[in-house]
């Protein structure tokens, strides 16, 4: 999702979410995440969010910029690295849907991409002490290097969600196949740790997905109540 402020430029990149505080000036944010600190931006980001969808982008960013979504997306590494490894190991033990394996080894490779790059954003925006020292630094390679990370990113994006569902179709068109090899029918079988690592791996993302979905229609949920007590 991409959401645009209200100069519809990149300047969401030059504060952080917009907010007339750069609360990571502040010295304990160096040493340790700290809540009271996210809570008040949070909270800073509702009052000069202008609708619904604006407050849950603001609120996303404060949130996926911390220490701590930093190392799960870190430690998220491990997933699209096994998912190469399973491709390439059973690239041709799966007869039945040959494309099986491959979704695993595509999706490993792209997953890869789309972690490095959030990790390298993170890092980088925790870097320097706010944004404009960012493109002081680089000067108008800066500009540019924001602009294709989020072109590159949103094309990561969409196509790992278009792959996702061409793999869901793939993998339950041939729902517990048989996963030995039989010697009337050789072609019809699929290696277990193949098949049942793709069908676990499909539905952690659709958990993950929904998860997600839950995390914003809360805090949209929460931005409406708030207005509404401000206006009662």
């Amino acid at each position: 999702m991409t959401c645009f402020g209200k100069k519809g430029s990149f300047d969401d990149e030059k504060q952080l979410c917009k907010t007339s505080i750069d609360w990571r000036k502040n010295k304990n944010c160096d040493q340790e995440p700290q809540y009271e600190a996210i809570m008040i931006q949070i909270q800073e980001a509702n009052k000069e969010a202008e609708n619904t969808c604006d407050f849950i982008c603001r609120s996303s960013k404060i949130m996926c910029h911390t220490v701590f979504v930093t190392v799960i997306v870190g430690l998220s590494m491990a997933l699209p690295i096994t998912m190469m490894s399973v491709g390439v190991k059973y690239l041709n033990e799966c007869p039945k849907q040959r494309k099986v394996p491959v979704y695993l080894l595509v999706g490993g490779c792209f997953g890869m991409l789309k972690v490095l790059g959030t990790i390298w954003r993170n890092i980088r925006y925790r870097r320097y002490d706010d944004m404009d020292s960012f493109y002081d630094s680089h000067g108008g390679d800066g500009a540019f290097a924001v602009k294709t990370y989020h072109m590159m990113d949103m094309i990561i994006s969409t196509f790992l969600l278009a792959w996702l569902i061409a793999g869901t179709y793939w993998v339950f068109e041939i729902w517990q196949p048989h996963y030995k090899q039989l010697l009337h029918e050789p072609s019809n079988w699929c290696d277990k740790h193949v098949y049942m690592f793709a069908v676990y791996q499909i539905i952690g993302c659709y958990a993950f997905l929904a998860f997600l979905l839950l995390t914003m229609c809360v805090l949209g949920s929460c931005y409406k109540f708030t207005n509404i007590f401000d206006h009662a």
